[in-house]
């Protein structure tokens, strides 16, 4: 007798497929749930955006979740910079939020991920390890010199990077780390203060944060800190969501205004398109513009342009240096 053609069809779908389109599926269900919290965007960036500004800009792309090589890997990290070079010109910073690499990958495959990263027009690069990156154990950190946490300033730009510490899906940051993080956000009130992290927090608002898998563990205690003190921007990936959907970019009023907002992703599985986000800073403005690239289609989806505002003008300084300067990650 022979075996149902849709049965075989079946069986041939891995199992680990299935769950994922599962996740997705309900994730953009509950995005109905989240429209009162999400950033409406305003589409105008062309007309009025860092043009008219006083000075020079700061362009810091910020992209996640490459997953170099994966299984089916289609050279979506070199089509991004190749899209960058061609179509986007110099930037000043690029910041991965993590999974840079699948997991246990092999010497070759770190050695080719630089390769492709070292021929993009971005003038210094900064990352944080996501949980693929850190199934990779100690070789993660032997070609990403830059500790678990850190902090990089820029101007009055403040980043501080928080990698993932565990091998499990959720994000785990231990509590060495964010005693460092609390007090770098309450001795720098004066700056604006951008963090990075693979998940997101909890009660973020993002699309996802019901998901215990997507979400950093123990989320109380950076929120508990928000509450009383001012955080411009809090980054994260993890989720390889569409950015069209509502939920990835949120301001959460009740965690001091920090606008949270989902970079994800390069990498292009389930047929989704490789997306990332640049965000343009301007001397002298208290506006930053948040733009989503698609790097498939190698254009700007110009209808979520997002100008926001931020506690500070953003000032370069008076040497007005491209260049930034990573802090001590020591308490």
């Amino acid at each position: 007798m022979s075996e149902n053609p849709g049965s075989m069809y079946y069986k041939s779908i891995p199992w680990w497929l299935v769950k994922r389109i599962f996740r997705d599926i309900l994730l953009i269900i509950w995005s109905v749930g989240l429209w009162g919290c999400s950033v409406v965007p305003t589409g105008d960036f062309n007309n009025v955006g860092p043009g008219a500004g006083q000075g020079r800009k700061l362009v810091v792309w910020m992209l996640s979740d490459i997953h170099y090589k994966n299984k089916g890997y289609s050279g979506v990290f070199e089509s991004a910079i190749q899209d960058l070079n061609e179509n986007i010109g110099p930037v000043d910073m690029g910041i991965m939020a993590g999974d840079l690499i699948q997991s246990r990958s092999p010497v070759s495959v770190f050695e080719s991920f630089l390769q492709a990263r070292n021929g993009s027009k971005v003038s210094e690069w900064y990352e944080i390890a996501g949980n693929h990156d850190v199934r990779s154990g100690t070789l993660f950190y032997e070609y990403f010199k830059k500790p678990a946490y850190y902090a990089v300033e820029t101007g009055n730009l403040l980043f501080l990077f928080l990698s993932d510490q565990s091998v499990s899906s959720r994000t785990d940051i231990s509590d060495e780390a964010f005693f460092w993080w609390r007090n770098m956000v309450e001795g720098n009130r004066d700056r604006i203060i951008i963090t990075v992290s693979h998940a997101q927090l909890a009660n973020s608002g993002l699309l996802g944060s019901s998901v215990s898998s997507r979400v950093i563990h123990r989320s109380s205690r950076f929120e508990n800190v928000l509450k009383k003190e001012n955080v411009a921007l809090w980054i994260s990936g993890h989720c390889h969501l569409p950015q069209t959907l509502t939920g990835t970019m949120s301001v959460r009023n009740n965690l001091g205004g920090t606008c949270f907002v989902n970079v994800s992703s390069i990498s292009n599985e389930l047929l989704l398109d490789s997306e990332s986000r640049i965000f343009y800073f301007q001397d002298g403005s208290d506006i930053v513009w948040i733009r989503s690239r698609n790097h498939t289609r190698k254009k700007f989806n110009t209808a979520l342009d997002v100008p926001l505002r931020l506690n500070h003008p953003f000032n370069w300084g008076e040497k007005k240096s491209s260049s930034s300067k990573v802090l001590e990650e020591a308490i």
